[in-house]
């Protein structure tokens, strides 16, 4: 059976970034409101902990599905290469 070429085509990875930024940048958001309900305030500056922890929350989101496409995308272009060297060896 042979694989559609759809599935050899390469990751984004600056959609990828995107799309990890607003992933991560969920979760922090979420625990600020929950922070913000129960009155639970850091330090003397909560504004600017609560962009750190987003800004955080972004840049790990974005790291982390990055490293996921930039993987998968070395390991399709090992299988292309596999693939393309079986092809072109001539039959014994």
């Amino acid at each position: 059976m042979k694989r559609d070429s759809a599935s050899h085509s390469k990751w984004d990875l600056e959609s990828l970034a995107y799309i990890g930024a607003l992933l991560g940048l969920l979760p922090g958001v979420m625990h600020q409101i929950y922070s913000i309900s129960i009155r639970d305030f850091h330090g003397s500056e909560p504004l600017s902990h609560m962009l750190m922890e987003m800004v955080g929350g972004m840049l790990g989101g974005s790291l982390l599905l990055c490293t996921i496409g930039c993987i998968r995308n070395q390991k399709v272009a090992e299988q292309v290469r596999t693939v393309e060297k079986a092809a072109s060896k001539p039959e014994a």
